[in-house]
């Protein structure tokens, strides 16, 4: 009985081949949204207090939706609770969680500040999102190109400080002015709260904006290009036998009926 139930966890948390699990992670999907849009309109001072108390009673709803998802995906991992809560995403889901119940009756500082870890529940998509879990395995496989990309632009940052604080010291008399400029002229914001005067000053800021513009550029032909290679490696994983009934293209080679509707395929 007991192995029953974990069974029937894993095919609601975790199956998303079949329309219970994908309609089950759907629905989550759209209670971490609720969640968060109640979170902004309780930030209102001039929300009415019936629809404040409205709003806290649905969540409060959510919060133990949230909590009988974190028990389920616990009897869909088949391990130790132990184990399961050293994962990740185990981990974001906790974090989701607690601050809620720690807050609730505490006006405190400090414990008001633990509701900023409610962020956590936007991290929970993650889970859910096919693109998002395909971002973040590009970004772990390019991590040592992105580091060296992060090291040139730290390097380029405090020369381009160090210049300008020896070229223009009574405007910039402290490197961390100058650095705080550098930032903002790297990233072509230009906030204008700090400029140079001299002409030697304004070609650095000069060429400073057009590396800036350079270097923006960079990671995300990296990125662009992996996420295609990785779309392109999926594709080829999978074969390209298409529904008759609902159109799906995406099944396994040894697929005979579809994963979505359940009708015949054609290869």
């Amino acid at each position: 009985m007991w192995q029953k139930i974990r069974n029937f966890a894993w095919r609601l948390c975790e199956d998303t081949e079949n329309s219970l699990g994908r309609n089950f992670n759907l629905l989550m999907m759209g209670l971490i949204l609720v969640s968060t849009l109640i979170w902004l309109l309780e930030s209102h001072k001039d929300l009415p207090q019936n629809y404040r108390q409205f709003l806290i009673r649905v969540e409060n709803g959510i919060m133990l939706c949230f909590m009988a998802e974190y028990v389920l995906r616990y009897l869909a991992y088949q391990s130790s609770f132990w184990r399961y809560a050293q994962q990740p995403m185990a981990i974001i889901d906790l974090l989701a969680i607690v601050p809620y119940f720690i807050t609730a009756q505490n006006d405190f500082v400090l414990l008001r500040l633990l509701r900023l870890f409610r962020i956590f529940r936007l991290l929970k998509l993650v889970r859910h999102s096919e693109a998002v879990q395909n971002l973040v395995l590009v970004f772990r496989l390019n991590g040592s190109v992105l580091g060296a990309f992060l090291f040139v632009v730290v390097v380029i940052l405090f020369l381009a400080a160090a210049l300008m604080h020896a070229l223009e010291p009574e405007r910039f008399a402290q490197m961390s002015d100058a650095l705080w400029w550098a930032i903002v002229t790297l990233t072509t914001v230009g906030y204008g709260d700090l400029v140079p005067e001299t002409l030697a000053g304004k070609f650095t800021a000069a060429i400073l904006m057009l590396l800036g513009i350079g270097l923006i550029a960079l990671p995300t032909g990296v990125l662009g290009a992996a996420m295609t290679k990785l779309m392109l490696e999926k594709k080829k994983a999978f074969g390209k036998k298409l529904c008759p009934r609902c159109g799906e293209e995406e099944h396994p080679p040894q697929a005979r009926f579809c994963h979505r509707c359940g009708k015949k395929l054609v290869a």
